[in-house]
């Protein structure tokens, strides 16, 4: 499931945990889209323990901590 918040730009973003690079559990990355401006390359940052974690992660930090990790991420290749 995907969480949905707005920066401190306004942006509308789509927050959301994916498999790591390899695919698998382990590795994970939470993947930012912006809804706002959908011509905007998805960013990402890594995440912590396995999917599942981070998942969990997305639906329990608050819209700073969300803020604060968009900050922190990189483009999508």
């Amino acid at each position: 499931m995907s969480r949905t918040f707005t920066d401190q730009d306004l942006q509308t973003w789509e927050a959301y945990a994916s498999a790591g690079e390899t695919g698998l559990a382990s590795g994970p990355r939470v993947v930012f889209q912006c809804v706002s401006d959908p011509q905007r390359r998805p960013r990402f940052a890594a995440g912590q323990g396995d999917e599942a974690d981070a998942e969990a992660a997305v639906h329990s930090m608050s819209v700073d901590d969300l803020r604060a990790l968009l900050a922190k991420s990189e483009e999508l290749p």
